[in-house]
């Protein structure tokens, strides 16, 4: 379990508070949100240094204090858009120290794929679970019969392959039937399908709102 998360309404004022630049709002969200997303990046990467995981939380306020204007509350609450942020400053880290380590490797080398965490494919890296939470009341089983009635077995079989976490271009490519083409166009043609999905999977997302 992560730490304390306050009442949606106690995060909207919050952030109001810190666009008018109130000088104790930001220190006051900190004190509640830093705990909050270390424990939840501790939960999501349990195998990553801790002072990694520290830094990129601290990095995710600090980009958040000096543009608060990126936030949309419209959207989704602020401690969700933040655990969001967080994740995917932390992913940057980890892309980094594994490109610092083996630059002259290409993703798909096996090595590599080990280092890596499971790539996330809805928007700004959220897990499928906590993504259709945030966005309707259905149950996971619930959404699930509704794909399987909508979706095409292609589209649910590499759906499935992305939500396993898989990166490796050969399993995709199979499913594509592209495999007689070369690495290159391959991992060109998973891209193309991959963001096709991610953006049918998000427009899913908000008919369930």
């Amino acid at each position: 379990m992560t730490p304390y998360e306050p009442a949606v309404e106690w995060q909207t004022r919050q952030h109001q508070r810190i666009l008018r630049q109130d000088v104790t709002a930001f220190a006051e969200l900190c004190e509640l949100a830093l705990p909050h997303l270390v424990s939840f990046l501790q939960h999501q990467f349990p195998h990553q240094e801790p002072h990694t995981r520290e830094q990129a939380a601290i990095d995710c306020l600090l980009n958040y204090q000096r543009r608060p204007e990126q936030y949309d509350p419209e959207k989704l609450p602020l401690w969700p858009f933040l655990r969001l942020a967080a994740k995917r400053d932390l992913l940057n880290l980890i892309d980094k120290q594994v490109r610092q380590e083996r630059p002259l490797h290409s993703i798909d080398d096996p090595v590599i794929q080990q280092q890596l965490p499971p790539e996330d494919t809805l928007e700004a890296h959220f897990r499928l679970d906590e993504w259709l939470a945030q966005r309707s009341s259905y149950s996971r089983q619930e959404i699930m019969a509704i794909l399987n009635r909508e979706w095409d077995e292609p589209d649910k079989q590499m759906l499935l392959l992305m939500i396993e976490g898989v990166r490796e271009t050969e399993p995709y490519a199979r499913l594509l039937q592209i495999t007689h083409l070369d690495a290159a166009a391959q991992r060109t043609q998973v891209k193309r399908a991959k963001d096709r999905l991610t953006k049918k999977l998000q427009r899913f997302g908000q008919r369930l709102l």
